[in-house]
């Protein structure tokens, strides 16, 4: 059995957490904009997935 690899665990660690902040700021437009309008706003998905499409031309055009 190989050694633990604590640098690979801190990847881990650190993915796991900013996947989970992105959920919940996700969570917190939804929260957001129900509580103002009292409607569930289908829109909101699309927000976010334009926002992961910008992201994703942003790292390709900067080479990451």
């Amino acid at each position: 059995m190989p050694d633990f690899e604590w640098q690979f665990t801190l990847v881990l660690l650190t993915n796991g957490i900013m996947i989970g902040l992105m959920y919940a700021l996700i969570a917190l437009g939804f929260v957001l904009i129900y509580k103002a309008t009292d409607a569930i706003n289908f829109a909101q998905g699309e927000f976010v997935m334009f926002a992961g499409f910008l992201a994703a031309v942003a790292a390709e055009m900067v080479g990451a």
